[in-house]
């Protein structure tokens, strides 16, 4: 990934919004493309839905790829952004589309939201995709520990301060070595250019909110895939197989050369990780309709 890549990347909002109101008066940018299976990207906090547009080129042939801001981020309002509230809105969202049932993918702390959303309507979910997934088998208190250090870094330094922290963190050791200064930069600007301080406030302290409980995991229903790249910060190849283990239905797949966010740094092996295990549970519900 270069300075090249980044600049060449879409993440404009179009001037003909595509909105969602919820019953409490939030209105939800989203857009959605491609043919298909319906694919629901919950792009957490840090990840503004519209850039996705860089990391599914392959999976809109094939899927309808639904992508939304959640509150206080990006395109979509302000308002209480806590943890059940973010859980209420993409149920709003499904509903007003009319989506029946679709795959969930969910991204470092949106894996929360995927995760629950499951787990309290499993006739929705036809597979759950977690990438560089928040959640721990062992419990909650290294992910409360980086929240509350990531909103005393940003109640110091602002949206900037909090970018630095985490740059280090989410990208893998090999993308920022190859990128340099350039590459910091402009992923920087970018950021910056859609996250306010008081939106990353809001959305931080809903995630202490979340739980870790492994009952959950053990009552989910649908396939589920736990994937992230072999330099996550947060989760590494044990932990995912310590959690897969409590899931009736898991595998794990782990991208080399990459971090917390492997669609960012291999799309194209992202993608096609995707793409196979929603053509495999697509392929098997087909069977099993075949089925005298």
């Amino acid at each position: 990934m270069d300075v090249e890549q980044i600049e060449s990347w879409d993440a404009s909002y179009s001037n003909t919004q595509s909105v969602h109101r919820t019953d409490d008066g939030i209105e939800l940018y989203y857009e959605y493309r491609g043919e298909g299976p319906w694919l629901v990207i919950l792009s957490g906090i840090l990840v503004v839905s519209t850039a996705w547009r860089n990391f599914t080129h392959q999976l809109v042939k094939t899927n309808t790829v639904l992508t939304f801001d959640i509150r206080n981020q990006g395109g979509s309002s302000e308002g209480d952004g806590s943890y059940a509230n973010h859980l209420r809105d993409l149920k709003s969202l499904l509903d007003g589309l009319e989506i029946e049932q679709a795959y969930l993918l969910g991204v470092s702390f949106a894996t929360l939201f995927a995760r629950d959303f499951a787990f309290e309507h499993p006739e929705r979910v036809k597979g759950l995709i977690q990438c560089g997934p928040a959640i721990s088998p062992y419990g909650s208190k290294r992910r409360d520990h980086m929240l509350k250090a990531w909103l005393t870094t940003l109640e110091a330094s602002g949206p900037a301060g909090l970018f630095d922290a985490s740059y280090p963190l989410v990208l893998g050791d090999r993308t920022i070595a190859r990128g340099g200064s350039a590459t910091y930069l402009a992923l920087r600007e970018r950021f910056l250019a859609v996250n306010s301080k008081a939106q990353l406030r809001a959305n931080l302290e809903g995630g202490l909110e979340a739980d870790d409980d492994p009952e959950k995991l053990r009552q989910l229903q649908c396939p589920v895939l736990l994937m992230t790249g072999d330099n996550d910060f947060s989760v590494g190849r044990s932990a995912l197989n310590d959690q897969a283990a409590l899931i009736p239905e898991a595998r794990v797949e782990i991208i080399d050369h990459s971090g917390h966010a492997p669609y960012v740094e291999a799309p194209e092996v992202f993608e096609s990780i995707v793409g196979e295990f929603i053509a495999e549970v697509e392929g098997r519900e087909i069977s099993e309709a075949d089925r005298p």
